[in-house]
C-alpha cells in the first residue's frame, strides 16, 4: 500500500470516528459497463496515477422517529481509488480482486443510523452512529452492477449485523453524470433492537411502551446527480430513501414508514 493510500485511509476513519451525526453516501462508483452511455473510469490502467477528489457536502435527514426529526451537516468528503486501496465517501478498504466483471473488496462503513431522545421519548437512551466491518462483491454486466454486501458492528454499540442486495448504474451524458441504486436490506435482530427497541429499563423510566424487535427486510433506493462545472470543479446532488420494515415501524419510537436524506455538494479532482 502506498504512503498516500495510507494516509487517505487514516484521514477517513479519523474523520468518521469524529462524527456525531449523519451522513449518507453520495456517489456511487467503481464500475464500468459496455454501453457507450454508460461509463466508470474504475477499470483504468494501473500505471495512470489514479485520481484523488476532495469535497464539502451539506445534508438534510428526515429520520423516521418520534420527536425532533431533521438534522442537518456539513461535513467533508473524500473519493480515492488506486486499484488496490479506495475511499468513497463514507466506505473505504482494500480490493482483495477487481477485473472488469468482478469486485471483491473488504471495507469499513460509516452507519449513520442515530437518535437523539426528545419529546414524549426524551427519558430514552441514545442511539448512536457506528462503523461496521465487512465484505463485497459486485458482478458487472452491460446492463447494470450487481452487488452483495455484509457488514458488523466493529463498535459493539448495536452487535448488530446488516446484509445488502442492491443494483447500480452509472450513466454519463457529456458533463452530466447519474448514478441510481435499489436494492434490499436485512438487519438482525440485535441491530433492530438497538435502533428501534425499548428495553425494559427504558420502559419503567420513560412510562414508553417495552418492545423487542426481530429480524427484519426492507426496501431501499438512491439517486446521485454529478455535473462536470471545469476540468477540477464539479457540483452534485442526491437523494437517499429508506423504507422501515414492519418490524421497525411497529416500534414506540417510530412516527412514519420512510426516512428521506437529499445532500449538495461541490467536489474539486486534482
Amino acid at each position: 500500500m502506498s504512503s498516500t493510500g495510507l494516509y487517505i485511509l487514516c484521514l477517513f476513519i479519523y474523520v468518521k470516528i469524529n462524527m456525531l451525526n449523519s451522513f449518507k453516501k453520495m456517489i456511487l462508483a467503481s464500475f464500468v459497463l459496455t454501453s457507450p452511455y454508460i461509463y466508470s473510469s474504475a477499470y483504468a490502467e494501473d500505471n495512470i496515477t489514479p485520481d484523488l477528489t476532495i469535497g464539502l457536502n451539506y445534508s438534510l435527514n428526515w429520520q423516521a422517529y418520534k420527536g425532533r426529526s431533521i438534522y442537518h451537516n456539513v461535513l467533508p468528503v473524500v473519493f480515492y481509488d488506486n486499484n488496490t486501496l479506495y475511499v468513497e465517501g463514507d466506505d473505504a478498504g482494500v480490493y482483495l480482486f477487481k477485473n472488469e466483471h468482478h469486485q471483491f473488496r473488504l471495507n469499513i462503513l460509516y452507519d449513520s443510523n442515530s437518535f437523539d431522545p426528545s419529546g414524549a421519548l426524551y427519558l430514552l437512551d441514545q442511539r448512536r452512529w457506528s462503523i461496521l466491518a465487512g465484505a463485497s462483491y459486485m458482478r458487472i454486466t452491460p446492463i447494470g452492477g450487481f452487488k452483495v454486501q455484509l457488514a458488523t458492528d466493529m463498535l459493539s454499540r448495536s452487535q448488530g449485523t446488516i446484509a445488502r442486495a442492491s443494483y447500480l448504474a452509472a450513466v454519463e451524458q457529456g458533463k452530466w453524470s447519474f448514478y441510481p441504486e435499489f436494492g434490499l436490506q436485512w438487519n438482525n435482530a440485535k441491530y433492530n433492537r438497538y435502533y428501534f427497541g425499548v428495553s425494559e429499563t427504558e420502559a419503567k423510566r420513560s412510562g414508553v411502551l417495552a418492545y423487542e424487535p426481530r429480524q427484519s427486510i426492507a426496501p431501499f433506493a438512491s439517486i446521485a446527480v454529478n455535473y462536470d462545472v471545469s476540468k477540477h470543479w464539479s457540483v452534485f446532488s442526491s437523494l437517499e430513501f429508506n423504507y422501515l420494515s414492519h418490524e421497525q415501524f411497529k416500534s414506540p419510537m417510530a412516527k412514519k414508514h420512510s426516512e428521506i436524506t437529499p445532500s449538495f455538494g461541490v467536489n474539486f479532482n486534482f
